[in-house]
């Protein structure tokens, strides 16, 4: 049977709400103009798409009329950041500080915690 940490567990928990956070706020940039930096790590870019849906009235209706009604899903637009091409040093990176956290005890994360922590 697996074991699993529940203060580790915390922490990248708390970790993947913060990175999802930080990464909302850089994809409304992104698509607000914001300047994109060390492009040479990755290809960023915006990519613009379609979905079609029925509003909800009309969505009752076509579960059991929609051919005999005839009605049409409704065209939404929306942008998507794409990422393509990452760097082989920001991959092996990510890798590292995940397996350093996958593989410490409680003495390396006060260690690492506390580092991150000092830094400005």
């Amino acid at each position: 049977m697996k074991i699993v940490n529940a203060k580790l567990y915390a922490i990248k928990y708390k970790l993947k709400k913060m990175l999802e956070n930080s990464l909302t706020k850089d994809n409304e940039a992104i698509k607000n103009g914001a300047k994109i930096t060390f492009q040479d790590y990755a290809k960023i870019q915006i990519v613009e798409c379609t979905r079609k849906s029925y509003t909800k009235e009309a969505q009752e209706i076509i579960d059991k009329f929609a051919e005999e009604k005839g009605l049409e899903k409704q065209e939404t637009k929306y942008l998507r950041i794409d990422i393509d091409n990452i760097d082989k040093t920001a991959e092996e990176t990510a890798e590292k500080i995940f397996a350093t956290l996958e593989d410490s005890n409680d003495k390396d994360i006060k260690r690492v915690a506390s580092k991150v922590a000092s830094k400005k």
